[in-house]
Formats: C-alpha cells, sequence, structure tokens
C-alpha cells in the first residue's frame, strides 16, 4: 500500500458521499436494494450511513438546498458500483421494481478483470449505480 509516514497508511474505501434532496426516499430505496441503516447525524445537515457488505454510503441531505447545485463537471463521482452475483436476475428483479436500468441489456467485457457483466441505473437523487458482477 501507500503508506505517508511511519505506521500510517492508506488502507481502502472508506465510503461513498451522495447529496440528497429527500434522504427518507434515498434511505428507503437503498433498503429496498438490501442496504442497512446504520447510523444517523442530526441537527445541521441530515447525514444518514448505509451498508450492504464492505459498501458504505453516506447520505447527505444539506440544511441549505442550495447546496445540491455546487457540484461542477470534474467535482463529483460519476458513479457508485454495487457487486452482485446473478445480474441477470437482479436486473429483472428491479424491472419489476419499477427501477429501469439506463442500458436496454447487460453489458460483457472477458477483458475487464477476468471478465464482468455490467448495467447501469439511476438513484432517487440523479446518482448513476452500476452493478458489477465478476465472472470468475
Amino acid at each position: 500500500g501507500f503508506f505517508m509516514n511511519n505506521n500510517a497508511k492508506l488502507t481502502g474505501l472508506a465510503h461513498i458521499g451522495i447529496f440528497t434532496a429527500d434522504v427518507d426516499k434515498s434511505v428507503a430505496f437503498y433498503e429496498s436494494l438490501g442496504f442497512h441503516k446504520d447510523a444517523e447525524s442530526i441537527p445541521g445537515p441530515r447525514l444518514v450511513f448505509m451498508s450492504l457488505g464492505t459498501c458504505l454510503l453516506e447520505l447527505i441531505q444539506p440544511t441549505n438546498p442550495a447546496e445540491l447545485d455546487r457540484r461542477t463537471p470534474d467535482g463529483w463521482i460519476g458513479h457508485i458500483c454495487i457487486e452482485c452475483t446473478h445480474i441477470d436476475d437482479v436486473v429483472a428483479d428491479f424491472k419489476a421494481r419499477g427501477i429501469v436500468p439506463q442500458d436496454a441489456q447487460v453489458g460483457y467485457s472477458e477483458k475487464i478483470l477476468g471478465g464482468i457483466k455490467n448495467i447501469f441505473f439511476d438513484g432517487p437523487s440523479g446518482e448513476s449505480i452500476e452493478l458489477f458482477d465478476y465472472m470468475k
């Protein structure tokens, strides 16, 4: 790993922050995907941490709605990616729940990470979410 000094080092992903205008709607959406609500911080901006396996999301509802517009084309995360198995079954389940994928069908690449299947869909705050199924 990358060592900064002495015993200090970077060890991995801590969480992914997603701004939302309606944190309750986002919590319900991610719970419907199997995430669990771990913690909530109030007063001030509402911060909710949700986890699924090793994936940790921080849902952020600012006190000032204008903060939702502070993203710039090069200043925000392009997407989050959630690992899954049996991606075709997951996509069928999403469609049955009314969660429409961005793509007409699941993509496939043998050249990425030993082979993957993937597809993108939109979260409730416009965040782009990718599903990733490792083939190996």
